[in-house]
């Protein structure tokens, strides 16, 4: 197809965000817009005045039904992901899905049997695979260079509770969950994907800090080769931070708030990693995959796999931090 047609389900800040990447892609042309609110559709009109003739709507599902896409861009609500990517699916279109991608197990394995069915290109907006630092790190432990994982850590501070209060990433229907599943989804998945490791069982301690959802949660994991790990989110912070080290038995990698990355081996010689080369972007990647030009580089099964550790961990906090089996979910 010369150009992929691409309909935006939601118009909120973020999507209006996404939207800046989406329109440096020479490929793609952005054909409708749904979102229940003329307030938000106005918004995206007025934040990019390429999009003020596009078709809108309040329901995509009408705009779906109306035809001329060839794919949809999910930026709404975590609880409405679910319908709104089955829906896509089923009328043949490719889906680009904000994270979290889905909030249960049950829902993950659901939207990738929909994908396979409708033989189309399904990818969860995982940006971070596609940062120079993490595409370094997951090369050389996919090469065998660093050697077999055996432990990481990381840590995220955000002022997260103050930052979405009143909003919907507060109200348990519409996010189905805290931090851990919202910006929390990102920390989770680029562990797993830069190390290629998948949790065996979890035990979580998690402080909803007087909110209906999960706000500071400290999870301790043992991953399927044996190696251990923490993944600490902290959402109640008086400002951003993030800290991440992974041990490999003949390198380590450290990135540290605002320092880069620095790159350790085993006989001590150390030297931070720069000028490293990094990918396109999610937009870029999910048009490339729907036009052949190579294959998506964050799928639902990334999806999955940070579903299946979240909702662990709900689980074990459930359960005073008891351990739980991730592959007791699904």
């Amino acid at each position: 197809m010369e150009k992929v047609r691409v309909g935006l389900i939601g118009c909120g800040g973020f999507q209006r965000y996404r939207v800046g990447n989406l329109l440096k892609v020479k490929d793609a042309e952005i054909a409708g817009l749904a979102d229940p609110s003329d307030d938000q559709l106005d918004a995206m009109r007025a934040a990019h005045p390429t999009t003020a003739n596009v078709p809108a709507y309040h329901d995509y599902r009408e705009m779906i039904e109306k035809g001329g896409l060839d794919a949809v861009l999910i930026a709404t609500p975590h609880t409405q992901h679910i319908d709104q990517i089955l829906f896509s699916l089923d009328h043949g279109l490719h889906t680009l899905c904000e994270k979290p991608m889905v909030t249960t197990v049950a829902d993950a394995h659901r939207v990738i049997a929909a994908r396979d069915k409708a033989n189309k290109q399904g990818m969860v907006s995982y940006q971070r695979h596609f940062q120079a630092e993490f595409r370094y790190i997951r090369e050389k432990i996919m090469s065998g260079e660093a050697g077999e994982v055996s432990y990481i850590a990381a840590l995220q501070c955000q002022g997260w509770k103050k930052g979405t209060a009143g909003t919907w990433r507060q109200d348990l229907s519409l996010s189905g969950g805290g931090q851990l599943n919202d910006s929390g989804s990102h920390l989770i998945d680029i562990m797993l994907w830069s190390t290629g490791l998948k949790a065996e069982s979890v035990s979580a301690k998690i402080d909803n800090r007087g909110t209906e959802v999960d706000i500071d949660s400290a999870l301790a994991i043992k991953f399927r080769n044996g190696a251990l790990g923490t993944i600490t989110v902290v959402g109640d912070a008086p400002k951003w931070h993030e800290d991440i080290t992974i041990w490999c038995s003949r390198m380590m990698f450290a990135i540290r708030q605002d320092q880069g990355l620095t790159v350790q081996y085993a006989d001590g010689s150390r030297f931070k990693a720069e000028n490293l080369i990094g990918g396109t972007t999610a937009d870029q990647n999910f048009i490339d995959a729907i036009q052949g030009r190579g294959k998506v580089e964050s799928p639902f099964e990334c999806g999955l796999e940070v579903i299946r550790l979240t909702e662990a961990a709900w689980k074990s906090a459930e359960a005073s931090g008891g351990s739980v089996s991730v592959d007791s979910l699904g």
